[in-house]
């Protein structure tokens, strides 16, 4: 007859069935299963990155040379670093140029979005004249793009030049406001230490 603490770690073990395999596979190393209580041990992690990394290796080692996107095909583009066609990519991931995402994407900050349409806020623009009303064309994470313009009471102050602000631009005040100093902060600031550029605000002219 066995002995009471081993019957007692075989009850205790019959009523836990996913730790038994978790214990011992840990112990011999064999990747847990993928649980999800389990999703994300190290064990499982590592083996979606190995499985991704093996995945993108097989990809370039089979992928077809090319030097145009034309050479690839209908749903690839070239990609003229590594000189291999690669699918086109969807909503969200990484891209280079419009040409690496799928139709009715454009690659906006490295990544493929959705193309917005003409004018509105966030699309593409080289002059003040091809966005919306209200609005101008300014820099941000170094792409031109369709801003408002600042209403009353924002902040306005721009440095004179510099790496920071030919990256990410501002758009000037509303037409009929200007950007000047304001005497006191507004009311839901007013226990805010002010700076010499927290007083430069969107005002009217006769302010």
């Amino acid at each position: 007859m066995l002995p009471r603490a081993v019957l007692t770690l075989v009850s205790l073990f019959s009523t836990l069935p996913v730790c038994p395999g978790y214990l011992f596979g840990y112990s011999w190393g064999v990747p847990v299963p993928n649980h999800q209580d389990f999703t994300n041990h190290p064990r499982n992690i590592l083996d979606r990155a190995d499985n991704a990394t093996e995945n993108r290796t097989r990809t370039l080692d089979s992928a077809v040379p090319c030097d145009t996107d034309k050479s690839c095909g209908g749903g690839k583009y070239c990609d003229r670093h590594y000189g291999v066609c690669k699918p086109r990519g969807r909503l969200g991931d990484l891209c280079r140029r419009d040409g690496n995402c799928q139709g009715g994407y454009d690659c906006m900050f490295g990544r493929c979005q959705k193309t917005i349409q003409a004018g509105e806020q966030g699309a593409r623009c080289k002059h003040d004249k091809d966005c919306g009303d209200n609005m101008c064309c300014a820099r941000q994470h170094g792409e031109r793009i369709c801003k408002p313009r600042l209403a009353p009471g924002q902040k306005c102050w721009v440095p004179e030049g510099g790496l920071d602000y030919s990256l990410n631009q501002m758009c000037p005040c509303e037409k009929g406001l200007i950007c000047g100093e304001v005497q006191t902060p507004p009311r839901e600031e007013e226990f805010v230490l002010w700076t010499d550029n927290h007083h430069m605000r969107c005002k009217a002219i006769d302010e």
